[in-house]
Parts: structure tokens; C-alpha cells; sequence
């Protein structure tokens, strides 16, 4: 897989490109977003990237001096798309002598991005394939060719492709890709477990499909199903062995043809899909092929609910509310691809909830590690401990965050409730008046009185009225309703629950005992 890095000094340009394009799709794993320039260029100078994206125009070193002083460096084979806000010409030909790929006028529409990338792919394929058939000899041309035979390439090269490897194939009648899944600890002992399981195997080779994953080519001879399960099993029992984590393998379907080897891979891709789901180690393409995963884009809306309880500080319902919607996930059979946006749209809303409330959204993401957790190869119930860990640490940010901000309004809105207890009003009213949010100063006003607000009020309201009981004549619905409520029924009910009688019955025991103040909440 191709890395490409995203440079724009507006962090919402950059994510939002991040979330146009399927990358993976493109064949791109996106390595790194960055701000300024000046820190693409150390990445770029540390581990050349296939593909940067840049905004031209940006503080400390803008895009065009970046590009220029990577070609210095002598890097002339990174590509380089610009984007801009700016038709200008003047940029468009000094790009055009550094070697610019391409150039997008900002806002980037999904279509030309596309275009764009189709083309940087084919220049990017292209190139490759020249250094590759350079280089090809011995055991390096026959796992490149597999390589181009397994993951597809032009007619040309997959030509070329069958050839240098169908000198190596022998008699072998049929091939299966067989793709490995292997947590990131484990990665590299995985590889050489399953390197080793190639070479003592005949007609199977290991083929690397990117950085961070892999996968074997495996020959066989008729009858295929028992070669390839027993093969499959092998591998496993030897993965588990010497692994950490937990090693899956997705198998691909048979194909008669090394020229078919792409259909295998396909089917491999879609068999990976489902280890998604955790409820095996091992999916055949075989006993998937007739099953079909949902992209239904309406299950995000299940993250307005999270996100709601995250901003209302419940809890102990934030496990309930995730477990819940990745057992609907599971039993919809969505798409893991969408699930990941889901993952991604929750995290940074709560993100933003954060921001909103006046801490630092970046830090908060930094301190949970959301590139390494959120990262390719998470099962569906990986994905529902991270976000529920995520959440609460969130949530008890936010709290925090609330805690030091509105320690002085909390004891405003007590004061403001003693004076005007008797006037109609809402936390909503109250929290704007004092320009506070809300929920929190709901929570906050029950953390520090114990209560909550509104059972606050009822008690300055009942016991304004127990002093009118004692010390006047004054008719109880009129005494009710000016304490503030509107109906006698509402006045009856609230005193009765903190007296635990009928207000007639209070002023009479109290004229009756000669006794003041006893009744006091």
C-alpha cells in the first residue's frame, strides 16, 4: 500500500480531505497530517512518503518551499498534489517546474479529487513498475510477479507478471490467496512464522500486501478444499503458538489460473471483512460468498445518542448505549467500514463537546492515542472497549473542566434561587443567565447541595410557606401561590412529601402545641 501525508495549516481542510477520499480504496494508507510545512518536510525528509497532498499558501514555510526544498534533497520521487483557494497562475507554473502531479482549487470537489488520485496512482504504478522490472531476478521477480498477480495491475504488467512466475509454478493446477490479520506486537514475528510455513511449503510464497499486512500464495493439486483447509490450519495452530494476540486468516477462493490470482485476493478482502466481527479465527470466502454486509449511512445517527449522554454526564449508561448499538451493528451486518466512521465521528464530536467547553480538544486526542487505537485491525469488540474507554475519559474531562469553570456560578445560581425562588423558572434560564451550560449546571448544583435544582427550590418555596403557616391567618392558596406555584394541588403535593401532612394539618398542630420553628426544613 501507498503512503500519502496531508498538509494544510486549517486542521478541518485537512481531516475533512482525510474523510472524502476512500483511501484504502486508492491504495493509500494516509502516513501523517500535518500544518505547517516545515513539519511535513521533516517527515518527508525522514521517511519519504509516494504521495503528499499541501495546501500552498501556509505560515513558516509554505507549500511550494517545501517541494522545492525536498527536490533539493534529491527526493524526485514523491509526488506532489497542491491545493489552493487561489486560481493563480504564477503558483500553477513554479509548480509545474518542481514537478507538481497536479493541482485542486479549493473547495475540492469529490469528483476532481478522484480524478486526481486515479492519475497520481497510474504515475505513481507506473514508475514503480520501471524500478521493479530493473530490479526483477530470482526470487525477488517471481514474489513481485505474484505480487502484481495478486493485487492487480495493466494488462502489461500482469502479463509479464504470469510469466516470470509460471516458470516457478510447476505442476500446480489451482492457487488460493490466503491473507494473514495479525495484531501490531505480533506483526513481525507473524511474518516470519509464516515466511518459514512458505518456504518448507511447495508452490507457496509470502506476499507482503503493504507495510502492515501480508499474505500467502498457495499452489495445489486436485482435490484443492482439503490442501487449502489443512494448510490454513497449520498456519493458524503455528500463529497462535508464537503469537501474543490473536492471529486470524481470511482465505480466499480457488482459482484455476495465476492470472486469476486477483479473484482470489478479492475474495480474501471480502472473507477479512467478516473477521471483523470476532466470531472466528478462520473465514473462508466459500461460506461467505452468498452473505452481504450493510452501508446504511442512517446507523450514525446513533452517535446523537452517545454523544448526548457523554454531554449529560450519565455514566454508567455510556457502556450500555456503545455494547448496544455494536450488537445492532453486528446483527445488521454493517459495513466495518462505516462502523470505522462511526468510531471516528463520535470521538471527535466529543472532541468538540470538549472544545466547546473550553479545553483543548488536540490534547485531549493526544492523551488517548487516538491514531494508535483507532488504527486498521481492531475486531468489533476491540472497537467497543476502545470507545466506551474513550467516552468516559471524556466525560470525566468535561466534568473536570466544569468543576473548576463554574465552582463561583454554582453558588450564584443558589443565591439567585433565594431570591427569587418564588418567580417561574428553568435550568435552562437559570444557565443562561449565568452563561453556563445547562446539564452541567444541573450536575454541578447536585454534586455540591445534594439536590437537585429544582428539589432545591420546592424547599425554599415550602419553607417560606411553613413560616406564613406559623406566624399569619393568610388563606393556604394564597400563601401557595405566592411562594410560586400556580395550582394548590402542586403546593399540596410538594409539602405533604417534605412534612409529611396536609398544610391545614401543620398550622393547626403547630397553633395547638404554641410551638414556632419545629416544622423547619
Amino acid at each position: 500500500m501507498y503512503t500519502v501525508l496531508l498538509v494544510d495549516d486549517e486542521p478541518i481542510a485537512a481531516e475533512g480531505f482525510m474523510l472524502m477520499i476512500d483511501w484504502e480504496g486508492f491504495g493509500f494508507r494516509v502516513a501523517g497530517i500535518y500544518h505547517t510545512g516545515q513539519d511535513a518536510f521533516e517527515h518527508i525528509s525522514r521517511d519519504p512518503p509516494d504521495l503528499v497532498v499541501t495546501d500552498i499558501r501556509m505560515p513558516l514555510m509554505d507549500g511550494l518551499e517545501m517541494i522545492e526544498q525536498t527536490r533539493q534533497r534529491g527526493n524526485t520521487d514523491t509526488q506532489f498534489v497542491l491545493t489552493s483557494g487561489y486560481n493563480d497562475f504564477h503558483y500553477a507554473r513554479r509548480a509545474l517546474h518542481l514537478g507538481v502531479t497536479s493541482y485542486l482549487v479549493k473547495p475540492i470537489l469529490d469528483r476532481e479529487a478522484r480524478e486526481v488520485l486515479d492519475g497520481v496512482l497510474s504515475m505513481i504504478r507506473d514508475k514503480e513498475r520501471q524500478v521493479r522490472i530493473q530490479e526483477s531476478a530470482g526470487r525477488y521477480a517471481v514474489d513481485h510477479s505474484l505480487s502484481v498477480l495478486v493485487f492487480g495491475g495493466d494488462e502489461e504488467a500482469v502479463d509479464e507478471a504470469k510469466s516470470v512466475a509460471s516458470s516457478w509454478a510447476g505442476e500446480a493446477e489451482g492457487w488460493t490467496y490466503i491473507h494473514v490479520d495479525a495484531d501490531e506486537a505480533d506483526r513481525g514475528c507473524a511474518r516470519e512464522t509464516a515466511r518459514n510455513l512458505a518456504e518448507s511449503t511447495p508452490f507457496c510464497r509470502l506476499i507482503d500486501r503493504d507495510p502492515d499486512a501480508f499474505g500467502l500464495v498457495l499452489g495445489w493439486r486436485h482435490p484443492a478444499e482439503p490442501a487449502v483447509r489443512s494448510f490454513a490450519d497449520r498456519l493458524l495452530a503455528l500463529l497462535r503458538e508464537r503469537s501474543e494476540g490473536r492471529p486470524r486468516i481470511a482465505v480466499g477462493c480457488g482459482v484455476k489460473r495465476l492470472e486469476e490470482l486477483v479473484e482470489s485476493a478479492a475474495g480474501a478482502a471480502e472473507a477479512e471483512r467478516f473477521l471483523f466481527f470476532g466470531k472466528t479465527d478462520i473465514v473462508y470466502y466459500d461460506e461467505i460468498r452468498d452473505r452481504t454486509l450493510t452501508f446504511d449511512p442512517e446507523i450514525l445517527k446513533l452517535a446523537d445518542g452517545i454523544v448526548d449522554i457523554v454531554e449529560s454526564g450519565r455514566g454508567e449508561a455510556l457502556s450500555d448505549s456503545i455494547l448496544g448499538a455494536l450488537r445492532t451493528f453486528e446483527s445488521d451486518r454493517i459495513a466495518p467500514e462505516l462502523i470505522s466512521i462511526f468510531l471516528i465521528q463520535v470521538v471527535l464530536r466529543c472532541a468538540s463537546l470538549y472544545k466547546e467547553m473550553g479545553g483543548d480538544s488536540d490534547e485531549l486526542l493526544l492523551n488517548w492515542g487516538m491514531d494508535q487505537k483507532l488504527r486498521k485491525g481492531l475486531n468489533l469488540s476491540d472497537a467497543g472497549v476502545l470507545l466506551v474507554e474513550f467516552c468516559l475519559q471524556c466525560q470525566s474531562a468535561c466534568a473536570s473542566l466544569l468543576d473548576r469553570r463554574s465552582g463561583g456560578a454554582i453558588r450564584k445560581a443558589a443565591d439567585y434561587l433565594r431570591l427569587h425562588y418564588a418567580e417561574p423558572s428553568t435550568i435552562k434560564e437559570i444557565a443562561e443567565r449565568l452563561f453556563v451550560n445547562p446539564v452541567y449546571l444541573g450536575q454541578s448544583f447536585s454534586r455540591k447541595f445534594g439536590i437537585g435544582i429544582l428539589d432545591f427550590i420546592h424547599d425554599l418555596r415550602i419553607n417560606e410557606a411553613v413560616n406564613r403557616l406559623q406566624g399569619t391567618d393568610e388563606p393556604l392558596s394564597s400563601i401557595a401561590e405566592s411562594v410560586g406555584y400556580r395550582g394548590y394541588q402542586q403546593f399540596l403535593k410538594q409539602f405533604e412529601k417534605r412534612l409529611g401532612m396536609k398544610p391545614a394539618e401543620f398550622r393547626s398542630r403547630e397553633r395547638n402545641n404554641g410551638l414556632a420553628g419545629d416544622g423547619r426544613l
